[in-house]
């Protein structure tokens, strides 16, 4: 039956993919006023798509180019002046951005591209794609500005100066105009099903969190073409993936050791509220969190409230892992269980991340008294740190 559930989808996927692979054609038609100091006035366009590189190249003419060719899906694309090593050095030292390039989206059809100033100030014509990046990205410029005049008049002064309060005030207001842009991404996403630039902003979103039963209807519903390429398939492959450790899914067992050398599984705390923390001695937003959860054990410990910590150490060396981990929990005054996920294991030590979707630090995991999670909060942020509190006093009231 198995085999031939994936015969089956591998019968409706053969025209997606045949599609995929022949291509649709594009042109670009440019012009840029910036051309004098380009090298051997050459002008490059890079993409990639379905794990293939394409890295193209032609001569300038007075400014105006044109590039010729074949794509699959809508995605984003790169055009690059040539320019002297001097000036490439530049960049990568100061990281600068790179006025001699621009970033769009390619799709079919034919596309024009005029850059008025430098090439980074080119303005694409021609591609849907390019034209939802385009809207979206005057959606989000006046937060960004907003941000930037935040750091300005308070952050920079706040860090040099090293004002511990001054930081905290500077952070919140950052963190409010982050949720924001957030806000904006998320609602344009899940206006825009149909946009070419729908999986890079899908990854976006779901970077650290991905819940199946949001994501995956809507991603059904993305263009074909898109659904059935390398990049959209591997995506498929991670909502599976997510869905067994998804809301109200039984959380996967898994035995680890502690500073002691016992062994310590999961499935023994059945019965508690537990909150499985993945967290390391390098991360400092883990630790930064350890505070709060002390004020957290010390209240609900006797309601029935545990913390499963899992110490994830990136050393290749075990010694070196070890000696790390224990001096955190010492200097952070850990009480709760605390076992170590040891990356000089191997796949062992991989596969618990991967078993639970682990893709940022810190990551904890809500279960319920039954063994089945009931919240994924990832990052350090007050809006987290609140939301535990609430599903604690929920849970245990």
């Amino acid at each position: 039956m198995k085999n031939r559930n994936m015969l089956s989808i591998a019968l409706v996927l053969a025209p997606l993919l045949g599609a995929a692979q022949a291509g649709n054609p594009f042109t670009i038609m440019g012009k840029v006023a910036d051309y004098q100091r380009v090298v051997d006035n050459t002008i490059y366009l890079k993409f990639k798509q379905n794990g293939k590189e394409t890295k193209d190249s032609v001569k300038l003419i007075n400014g105006t180019y044109t590039f010729k060719g074949k794509v699959s899906y809508p995605v984003k694309a790169v055009i690059q002046l040539k320019v002297a090593d001097s000036v490439e050095k530049y960049h990568a030292s100061t990281r600068t951005l790179k006025d001699y390039a621009h970033d769009f989206y390619i799709d079919k059809g034919q596309l024009m591209a005029h850059a008025p100033e430098k090439l980074n100030s080119t303005v694409i014509k021609g591609s849907k794609a390019d034209d939802d990046r385009q809207e979206l990205k005057a959606k989000l410029d006046p937060y960004y500005a907003a941000s930037n005049k935040i750091y300005k008049e308070e952050g920079s002064a706040a860090y040099k100066s090293k004002d511990s309060v001054a930081i905290a005030n500077y952070t919140k207001k950052s963190y409010r105009i982050q949720d924001q842009i957030d806000s904006v991404k998320k609602a344009y996403l899940f206006s825009h099903v149909q946009s070419g630039t729908v999986l890079d902003l899908l990854q976006e979103y779901t970077r650290t969190i991905l819940e199946p039963s949001e994501i995956q209807p809507f991603f059904n519903k993305i263009q074909p073409s898109i659904k059935a390429s390398a990049e959209g398939q591997a995506y498929s492959k991670r909502i599976e993936q997510s869905k067994v450790t998804a809301l109200g899914a039984a959380a996967p067992d898994f035995i680890l050791k502690d500073k002691n050398g016992k062994e310590i599984s999961l499935s023994s705390m059945k019965g508690k509220l537990i909150l499985l923390d993945f967290w390391g001695s390098w991360c400092g937003p883990c630790r930064d969190t350890h505070p709060h959860l002390k004020k957290l054990y010390a209240a609900y410990k006797s309601k029935g409230f545990e913390i499963f910590g899992v110490s994830n150490e990136l050393s290749n060396n075990q010694e070196e892992n070890y000696n790390k981990w224990v001096k955190a929990m010492d200097e952070d005054k850990m009480e709760w269980v605390n076992v170590l996920n040891d990356k000089s294991k191997g796949d062992k030590a991989n596969g618990v991340l991967s078993k639970y979707s682990v893709t940022a630090f810190p990551t904890k995991i809500l279960i319920d008294k039954d063994g089945r999670i009931i919240r994924r909060l990832v990052g350090s942020g007050v809006k987290s740190q609140e939301e535990l509190v609430k599903l604690l006093q929920d849970k245990l009231h």
